[in-house]
């Protein structure tokens, strides 16, 4: 058999083979755009050194050595912006066709009622949203949850006329949730405290308050018959359920140390409601006003001279104060340990019944 020079030509037979090597460098363009552009895209922050999360670090409220890296890079949990919402008979169709209990009657949320207009954000769904951007009855309002430190917590968006959209730093700043402004470009924001309700770097911004109550779905919707509820994100519903972080609640462990810590017999993860006073906040323990409330689940105090109504629940705890017309006050829920760190003028009331 003589030797034969094979030529492979386009008109040949060679374009089948090119047009394969082209739909083969497509689908492994395809498979690695994912990780290029996650590469390319990464958040800054490297699970370890604060500075390589790029924020403004100048002018500092906190001893540095109290901000620690809480998560491998900025903006890792998946904040909410603008959430879908529904009414309580959606979500009662919801549940019913889904065969799905998104929301039970014991569920914790936090409610708030702007300008008529009421909603609950459900704890269960913050545990892994962390920060949820809305606006509600006309206000643009951000809702954050912290649970290391058992820290719930509404404020206003809108800062110096800008309103801002706030996302995880993946910072804690002393044993509290430091979240930031998105911007085009990252770098260079402010971070802002939760626990303290300010900036604690760069210039001095406060943030306002919103008054909000964080109680059981049960009572909430009774009391609110037109509120509405955020929709939950399909794709992350197994882990609102898996990511209940009650195991926390009931060992010593801290997540994130704290400093100064509270010296007294207290434990220091007791969940106590923050009352803003004339000189500061009072502070209760919500365990002890379980244990004194009324009938109706009622504890009545004087604060500034004036009465109010602090409601408490179990099973589980909660509790929300209300002055003598009704109106919630901007009271903030955390962990003993957390809310003496960055109060440390603090003691825990004595709430006598008036």
């Amino acid at each position: 058999m003589s030797d034969t020079n094979i030529r492979l030509t386009i008109r040949g037979g060679g374009w089948v083979l090119i047009l394969l090597g082209i739909v083969l460098l497509a689908m492994l363009a395809w498979a690695l755009a994912p990780a290029v552009l996650r590469m390319a895209n990464a958040a800054p922050g490297d699970g370890t050194n604060i500075q390589t999360y790029a924020f403004d670090m100048s002018n500092l409220q906190l001893d540095e050595e109290d901000i620690l890296a809480a998560m491998q890079h900025r903006n890792m949990s998946p904040v909410m912006h603008q959430p879908s919402s529904m009414s309580k008979e959606e979500l009662v169709r919801k549940i019913e066709m889904d065969r799905d209990p998104f929301l039970v009657s014991s569920d914790l949320v936090v409610g708030v009622t702007l300008n008529g207009e009421s909603r609950a954000y459900p704890m269960h769904m913050l545990d892994v949203h962390e920060i949820i951007n809305d606006t509600l009855g006309g206000v643009p309002i951000v809702v954050s949850w912290h649970w290391p430190s058992g820290n719930a917590t509404v404020y206003e968006r809108t800062i110096q006329g800008a309103v801002l959209s706030f996302a995880n730093s993946g910072l804690a700043g002393n044993g509290g949730l430091l979240m930031y402004g998105l911007q085009e470009e990252a770098g260079g924001e402010q971070l802002f405290s939760t626990l303290l309700g300010n900036t604690i770097s760069g210039d001095s911004f406060s943030l306002q308050p919103v008054p909000h109550d964080v109680l059981s779905w049960k009572v909430w919707s009774a009391l609110h018959k037109d509120t509405t509820s955020i929709m939950p994100v399909e794709s992350f519903k197994k882990r609102y359920r898996k990511a209940n972080p009650a195991a926390y609640f009931m060992v010593e462990t801290i997540y994130f140390p704290a400093s100064p810590m509270p010296e007294d017999s207290i434990n220091p993860k007791a969940p106590i409601i923050a009352i803003p006073s004339a000189d500061g906040y009072a502070i209760y323990n919500i365990a002890e006003l379980d244990s004194l409330a009324d009938e109706n689940g009622e504890v009545k105090v004087l604060l500034n001279g004036s009465p109010i109504t602090i409601s408490v629940g179990n099973n589980p705890l909660w509790a929300t104060a209300h002055d003598h017309s009704g109106n919630p006050l901007a009271s903030q829920r955390a962990l003993w340990f957390a809310w003496y760190a960055n109060h440390p003028e603090s003691v825990i009331t004595n709430a006598e019944i008036k």
